[in-house]
């Protein structure tokens, strides 16, 4: 499945989460972006049904460029990890709408987690939402 990254400068989150991913049973291309003028550009061209992406705001502008692009990613699951517990940070980033929301200083592994759990239930062998089977009697 496809993950498209964002981290304005590399860093040791996305490096640790594109280790564990590629250890990890899941198939799935990585994309990595460093530039929101990038991650734009690359926004505006289709993108996988059931794509995930990883957003590493490194400060509150950045949380905010990435806020400013929301449109282009609102079909899209995303994470977000923010740069701090600051209030306005917390509540722009839920504004983003994220499917799971945590900080820089937080574990690698709780985002490694929910990441692999998100791309295993993308596989497209297994539908993400399978509707439950209905039986009906007629008399």
């Amino acid at each position: 499945m496809q993950c498209i990254m964002y981290e304005k400068r590399s860093g040791v989150i996305a490096g640790h989460l594109k280790e564990l991913l590629k250890m990890s049973a899941v198939e799935n291309s990585i994309e990595h972006y460093h530039s929101i003028k990038k991650l734009s550009g690359r926004l505006k061209r289709p993108v996988a049904d059931r794509a995930v992406m990883v957003l590493i705001a490194a400060d509150h502008t950045d949380l905010f460029d990435l806020f400013t692009i929301r449109e282009l990613y609102a079909t899209i699951r995303v994470i977000v990890i923010l740069p701090d517990r600051e209030d306005e940070s917390v509540k722009l980033g839920h504004k983003l709408r994220p499917r799971f929301l945590t900080y820089v200083n937080g574990a690698v592994s709780e985002v490694h987690a929910v990441l692999k759990k998100m791309l295993e239930l993308s596989e497209p062998n297994e539908p993400a939402c399978a509707p439950a089977p209905v039986t009906v009697e007629l008399n």
